[in-house]
């Protein structure tokens, strides 16, 4: 889009190459916390047979596992959740413009990644604390 006055086509240049990099950010920080909350699931998993193997073959073993099941895994998530952020962001900017629909995206992810964390690590259920006040472990 051309535009009569240059410093708004350079206002406008500015801020897509911002947006470009915020979404970016978004999208590798709730993949690289996607990919670790299943890494741990993974090794929690794998770690509960350790002793039907030896240590030595077990290690090799448990490497060998989550490399085999992490690295396709990896590159199959992050392009779902750039679909899965676009499609939001898409929604989100028809009804209050791309940065809410890119913030509204972002904090959803991190909320839910928010509940599995604190279940994995305290054994607590975000969603009961937030409705009901109660910690319980």
């Amino acid at each position: 889009m051309q535009f009569p006055d240059k410093r708004i086509n350079l206002t406008t240049q500015i801020s897509d190459i911002m947006y470009r990099h915020l979404f970016r950010f978004v999208v590798m920080t709730v993949t690289i916390l996607t990919i670790n909350l299943l890494n741990n699931a993974i090794s929690k998993y794998i770690v509960s047979y350790k002793n039907h193997y030896k240590p030595i073959v077990f290690t090799l073993l448990g490497m060998a596992v989550t490399v085999v099941i992490l690295y396709p895994l990896f590159i199959k998530l992050e392009s779902w959740i750039k679909d899965i952020s676009v499609k939001a962001i898409k929604s989100g900017r028809s009804v209050a413009g791309k940065y809410f629909g890119l913030l509204f995206t972002f904090l959803t992810a991190l909320l839910i990644l928010f509940y599995f964390y604190a279940k994995m690590w305290y054994h607590i259920d975000f969603f009961q604390v937030l409705l009901h006040g109660k910690a319980g472990g």
